[in-house]
């Protein structure tokens, strides 16, 4: 086996083939690994000049076997600046592609490390997010003693496994769902609302409509709840344009919506649909409804009706964070862990992990003072 290293946008839409082949047969990809998600993305990206392709690809008899489609990040702060090997992309999984059947997955990932070490000049630190509990890359990481301690719980994806419910009868007669149809009840007595399905050539159509609720939404959650941290992905300018070339004629990409009797937006959800599994990744609601609890429960009710009807998908992965809401329509989570390992053959590297402890150390420090100052 040997390794090669691609770093420009010919070399990359070079592997679409390869890449391709790999993601259909590795039951670790997400659409997040595929290639279209990746290649449109890193095409936008490629123009912010923090940002470096560093994709390396695994080799056997000129064969690839294994692509790691990551890249090199230049974080600068006022004092500091930092160069993270991490990967290309944005969302809740995150792998590397492997080919299997051959028994040789941990061969490939220890000549992808190797390429990675061999190139440690070039970074100061490696950092591995959203690593799902049943990767074969998660476990490489935890069974090598040189990378085991730097593995960390990162955050949890509930899922809803719907095809494990013969019926949508059966699945509705559960205590909580009959709640939940008594608030989508209200709602239609309220707005007479209609539920829409959107994808395909609709998609660049409903993008800008969807954009433009997100928008409004965190305008209203800063100036009227004062939440000042609430940021739109839509106004990022390398999001906004990644978007707009994912979307159009994509039937990957899946929204579902409420719209009130003037055809205006009431919430949507957004989905990616892949090898039978629906990736909820954006949702938001027009502020004009958030008096009313509940919609995103409304949504999810019309939501899981259409996906029996149609038969489409057989999970609905409702995406990272361990909210409430998202448990009271199911009890399985996926487990998603996060690598961060600093380069200390380098001086700059030692010196970010100590600043780094320092700053937990700070963070631990004044969550304990202001926990003795509630007991006293």
């Amino acid at each position: 086996m040997n390794t090669r290293i691609v770093t420009d946008m010919e070399g990359f839409q070079s592997l679409q083939e390869d890449w391709e082949r790999l993601e259909l047969q590795d039951p670790d990809a997400t659409y997040y690994s595929t290639f279209q998600f990746n290649y449109f993305w890193w095409k936008t990206h490629s123009k912010d000049p923090g940002k470096r392709l560093f994709i390396v690809c695994c080799l056997l008899d000129n064969r690839v076997v294994g692509i790691a489609p990551l890249m090199i990040r230049r974080d600068r702060s006022k004092l500091f600046s930092c160069s993270t090997l991490c990967f290309i992309g944005q969302g809740d999984y995150f792998t590397f592609l492997l080919e299997r059947g051959s028994g040789s997955e941990i061969k490939i990932l220890k000549e992808l490390f190797g390429a990675f070490h061999a190139h440690d000049s070039l970074w100061d630190k490696f950092e591995l997010t959203h690593l799902t509990q049943e990767s074969q890359l998660l476990h490489y990481l935890l069974r090598h003693e040189q990378y085991n301690e730097h593995v960390q719980y990162l955050t949890s994806c509930p899922v809803i496994p719907i095809r494990e419910h013969e019926t949508y009868e059966r699945l509705s007669q559960t205590k909580d769902f009959i709640k939940m149809k008594k608030t989508r009840d209200k709602l239609r007595k309220q707005v007479n609302y209609r539920f829409k399905v959107v994808t395909g050539e609709q998609n660049a159509e409903i993008y800008d409509r969807v954009a433009r609720v997100h928008r409004l939404l965190k305008e209203y959650l800063q100036t009227e709840k004062g939440r000042s941290e609430r940021r739109s992905l839509f106004e990022n300018e390398y999001t906004d344009e990644f978007l707009r070339r994912l979307f159009p004629n994509n039937d990957q990409v899946v929204v579902f919506m409420l719209e009130d009797e003037r055809g205006e937006i009431i919430n949507y959800s957004i989905c990616y649909l892949y090898k039978d599994v629906l990736y909820d990744w954006n949702s938001g609601y027009a502020p004009e409804y958030s008096s009313f609890h509940g919609l995103a429960n409304v949504l999810m009710v019309e939501t899981l009706e259409h996906l029996f009807k149609e038969k489409l998908g057989k999970r609905l992965d409702c995406g990272a964070g361990s909210y409430a809401w998202k448990f009271k329509w199911t009890s399985r989570f996926n487990v998603n862990y996060t690598f961060k390992m600093w380069n200390l053959l380098k001086a700059r590297g030692r010196l970010y992990r100590f600043l780094s402890g320092f700053k937990t150390m700070l963070q631990t420090a004044f969550i304990m003072t202001g926990m003795i100052e509630i007991m006293l």
